[in-house]
């Protein structure tokens, strides 16, 4: 278990990847973003040349590898995401690969248990590319011995 002590700003990570299945991807895009690009193939081939994931779709595949890792953080609660920025279009077939670092943190200073940890999430294509960014101030969990 991660926590925040153990949290370094300047630390990153790199976690597990995930290929973007066609399929899957058609399925959640008709209940959650039905956008013709999303799920018709003409019309995906016309704007893009293939059908591309929701941005919604990306952000749930990184909370999906965020489990993945091989190590669990402690996290309390998320406070909110900034930055937010999808910077290239993801692609059926396409392996995200989920890249995270320590931006900063501060202890809480109403409760002495716990730690406000800024995180900044990517994912990168197959070539490296970030496909998906952004920050994510969480709150997390101190260790026990560091809080007798």
């Amino acid at each position: 278990m991660l926590y925040f002590e153990d949290m370094v700003p300047g630390t990153t990570i790199i976690g597990p990847n995930k290929v973007v299945e066609l399929e899957e991807m058609i399925e959640f895009a008709r209940i959650w973003d039905p956008l013709p690009q999303h799920i018709d193939e003409n019309i995906g081939q016309q704007a893009f040349g293939t059908l591309t994931a929701p941005g919604i779709y990306i952000l749930a595949l990184k909370q999906r590898l965020i489990h993945q890792l091989d190590e669990q953080q402690a996290v309390i609660a998320s406070l909110g995401y900034d930055e937010v920025r999808f910077h290239e279009a993801v692609r059926p077939n396409d392996c995200l690969t989920l890249k995270l670092e320590w931006i900063k943190r501060r202890l809480s200073k109403s409760k002495k248990d716990r730690g406000i940890v800024t995180v900044r999430f990517s994912l990168l294509n197959q070539n490296q590319v970030v496909v998906m960014r952004h920050l994510d101030s969480i709150l997390v969990r101190r260790k026990e011995t560091s809080i007798l």
